[in-house]
């Protein structure tokens, strides 16, 4: 059949069930956008294209399903690099689509050409780096095949972000193309290998003290994981991307580890166990305290993940897995019927998580004003709704979210913690709202953080999507601002501001703006904001002088310093960790 290629480019969308696309149009983009009117693709218009690949990847996140962000020829492209990069590194399936000069004028160097000839930028080259995929597209017979490469490459092995850059007269141009090539792209995940997966279930069945670590990669099997935790009596601990699998207020739940992870799963993870099940993660620097040897279990490593280069990448594993969590996990539970489950005493792991004041620091109760942020994200906690999807933030807010928010449900907390970028959960939220319209999405960040995004709260405003941003407001970017407090010596430089007044400020914007000024406001602001239905700031004047604790971070630092660890002998504010080295 015959077919302009902006329509190819739209029916193809649709196959693979794509409802949104996130981004700005520009001219060379003008006839996709008008193929993209009459569809079933609603396109949402972003203030700014870094915060359509955010959307993208929230919406990605919270669906499991392709995010679409979309930007022009030359700028409206290098707008989306940090959210694409992001994506990349986080491993989210989104596909980045940009314009590109006709044929007829490149290499000529005109208005935004970026081909990489002459003094241009090159697209393909720009997310070569930060994709599966990155290719040219700039005749007909390519669009169809290209497509398909790209979402199969997205959503197959390990998932990430696939770019195409297509010229503007391929959108206009007339293609004879094969109806039956318009197909829906599949996931093709794989399970382990047998050999491997009797090998692993047998150290498990037999192991004294074994635990589990889950990162991201086990975001889908949730469920399986649940029914190992339970069945065999094997405590599990998370990365921060993977917060909640497993509810926290499960007895054999350890909560996150990492550098700012609970007590109990630092200590557990690093003396305990014999043999560790390690699903999904890449055993990244936060959450081993820059690699800790310790993380090595006594006995055996089993690791499991998508990726082979992930494997023995960080620590020596003794089996290793490579194939889709789920179906693995499913492999192993099947295979562990055939063994008697041990008898395992838990007493003790849950007398000490008590003991440890496992999600119940004094200070979640403070009354101090300025409010205290461990009190702030208690209050947070018994106000919303259990199935509330939380997007964090980079920066202190990390910490307390990742310390002091206790999640109950698998899949409801979303972070970048690869990259790191901030702003990254402003428009993320804005993203995984409209993924989950049935249920309620709130942003937990710092005010130097909302400030990257903030305008992208018009957008929500635009398109009511009711979106509940938490700010954290203490008129400094506090992570940094502690460090320099901490290595020197408290000579803080160009880290505090002053703030706009962001009860006004969401006024303005058109959303609703609220505030919580003492420790007994933030439940009451927190279900008015539940209640209004409409996109809401809510201000939260937080004490600027809290900080997180840095002694893990101080002795991780320590341990990725090397030589330059004798500088910690000098700081008094942290003499205990040099007794630890």
């Amino acid at each position: 059949m015959k077919i302009v290629g902006s329509d190819l480019a739209v029916k193809i969308l649709e196959e693979n069930n794509v409802k949104y696309s996130f981004g700005v149009p520009g001219g060379h983009l003008l006839k996709f956008f008008d193929s993209i009117k009459e569809s079933n693709i609603t396109p949402i218009l972003t203030k700014h294209e870094s915060g359509a690949s955010f959307m993208a990847t929230g919406y990605a996140q919270v669906s499991g399903k392709l995010g679409v962000c979309i930007g022009t020829v030359g700028p409206g492209a290098t707008n989306l690099v940090t959210g694409v990069a992001s994506a990349y590194m986080d491993s989210v399936p989104i596909l980045v689509i940009t314009a590109q000069v006709g044929n007829s004028a490149i290499g000529k160097g005109g208005l935004q050409e970026a081909t990489g000839q002459g003094r241009t930028v090159d697209h393909v080259e720009i997310f070569d780096g930060m994709t599966k995929y990155s290719t040219l597209v700039n005749n007909g017979i390519k669009l169809n095949q290209s497509f398909n490469n790209a979402i199969k490459l997205a959503l197959n092995g390990r998932p990430g972000p696939v770019h195409l850059d297509i010229t503007a007269d391929t959108f206009a141009s007339e293609i004879e193309v094969d109806e039956k090539a318009i197909k829906k792209i599949s996931r093709m995940p794989m399970g382990g290998d047998p050999e491997s997966i009797k090998k692993a279930s047998e150290l498990l069945a037999k192991a004294e003290t074994p635990a589990i670590l889950a990162g991201a990669g086990a975001h889908d099997a949730a469920t399986q994981l649940k029914e190992l935790v339970e069945k065999y009596k094997i405590p599990i601990a998370t990365t921060l991307r993977a917060k909640g699998i497993l509810p926290e207020n499960h007895e054999l739940s350890l909560g996150v580890v990492g550098l700012y992870g609970t007590n109990i799963a630092n200590k557990y993870l690093r003396s305990e166990i014999d043999v560790l099940l390690a699903v999904g993660t890449s055993f990244s620097e936060f959450t081993t305290h820059t690699w800790d040897p310790k993380f090595q279990p006594k006995l055996a490593l089993i690791q499991i993940d998508i990726d082979p280069w992930e494997i023995d990448k960080n620590y020596q594993s003794t089996i290793c897995i490579l194939g889709d969590s789920k179906l693995s996990l499913t492999q192993i539970l099947s295979e562990l019927k055939n063994y008697e489950p041990k008898t395992r005493n838990t007493e003790s792991l849950i007398k000490e998580k008590i003991q440890r004041q496992y999600f119940a620091d004094p200070a979640m109760s403070s009354e101090s004003i300025p409010i205290k942020p461990q009190r702030m994200m208690k209050s947070l906690r018994d106000a919303l709704p259990e199935d509330t999807i939380v997007f964090g933030d980079i920066g202190n807010n990390l910490a307390w979210v990742e310390t002091y928010y206790q999640s109950l449900k698998p899949n409801t907390y979303y972070i970048t913690s690869s990259l790191a970028s901030m702003g990254y959960g402003v428009s993320a939220s804005i993203g995984g709202q409209i993924a989950a319209a049935d249920r309620q999405v709130v942003c937990i960040c710092g005010d130097g953080g909302f400030q990257m995004q903030g305008m992208e709260v018009v957008t929500a405003v635009n398109y009511n999507v009711p979106v509940k941003w938490f700010i954290m407001n203490n008129s400094t970017l506090g992570m940094i601002k502690d460090t320099q407090n901490v290595i020197f010596k408290g000579r803080k430089f160009n880290t505090d501001f002053i703030n706009p007044d962001y009860v006004k400020l969401a006024e303005a914007m058109g959303a609703v703006g609220l505030r919580a000024e003492k420790p007994d406001e933030i439940i009451d602001v927190t279900k008015q904001a539940l209640e209004n239905g409409r996109p809401t700031i809510v201000d939260v004047l937080i004490d600027a002088d809290e900080a997180p604790s840095f002694d893990a971070r101080a002795e991780a630092m320590t341990r990725a310093w090397g030589v330059q660890a004798g500088i910690w002998q000098k700081i008094k504010l942290i003499p205990e960790i040099i007794k630890r080295l």
